[in-house]
């Protein structure tokens, strides 16, 4: 049965902890695949700083060397807000009989509860959840309505079932954020170290995230 792993976000930009984060994901649940997924927008935060085209070029820069490693553009493409109960739904429709696992930080598990549908995405995943510095503990999070057996801390656990397991996967804590970069590359600091290599370069010369940019309309 194939393994899939789904990591979305805005990644605006992408930097190594999101990518660092993945890379222990796809070892410790042995997938077959992972899949980043750029958001076009959500409803629950500001719209992205750059557009979506823009983000999905770096992602696939920065993950084009890791085998297993992919860039799904399905939100972008079908832009408005993204929901994460529809991509799943495509997502189960194009590979019956795969097992998915959505990757989240422990920030946006909190808010679970607020997102479109919530109510249906225990039937269309397991849910991978990482603890992110200075987040809550997993422990002291409430569980969404549809988990039956609580969150485990054991990969096994979730081949009990193909959807609705909830795994707190520990990783390397990395304390890096978008916002902090952003941020450091407004005010002309070097970010060396933060993001890859690869896209260095480009997230410096100011046309995203220097003083004067313009946030995406998308």
């Amino acid at each position: 049965m194939k393994a899939i792993g789904l990591f979305g976000g805005s990644f605006d930009p992408v930097h190594l902890g999101h990518l660092r984060a993945a890379l222990e994901v796809y070892e410790a649940l042995g997938l077959d695949e992972l899949r980043f997924i750029p958001s076009a927008a959500s409803r629950n935060k500001p719209p992205p700083h750059v557009p979506g085209a823009v983000r999905m070029r770096w992602l696939e820069l920065a993950t084009r060397v890791v085998p297993g490693f992919s860039v799904d553009d399905r939100e972008l493409c079908r832009g408005g807000f993204s929901f994460t109960s529809e991509t799943l739904t495509e997502i189960r429709s194009e590979e019956p009989g795969a097992t998915l696992y959505w990757v989240l930080g422990s920030d946006a598990f909190a808010g679970l509860g607020l997102w479109h549908e919530a109510e249906r995405l225990g039937r269309l995943a397991h849910w991978v959840v990482l603890d992110r510095p200075g987040s809550p503990p997993l422990a002291e999070l409430p569980c969404p309505i549809w988990s039956a057996q609580g969150i485990r801390h054991d990969p096994r656990d979730l081949a009990l079932g193909e959807t609705g397991g909830i795994l707190a996967l520990q990783v390397t804590p990395i304390g890096i954020s978008a916002s902090a970069i952003r941020a450091r590359i407004a005010s002309g600091g070097r970010i060396d170290y933060l993001v890859p290599e690869v896209i260095r370069h480009e997230l410096l010369d100011g046309s995203f995230y220097g003083a004067n940019a313009q946030t995406s309309p998308d």
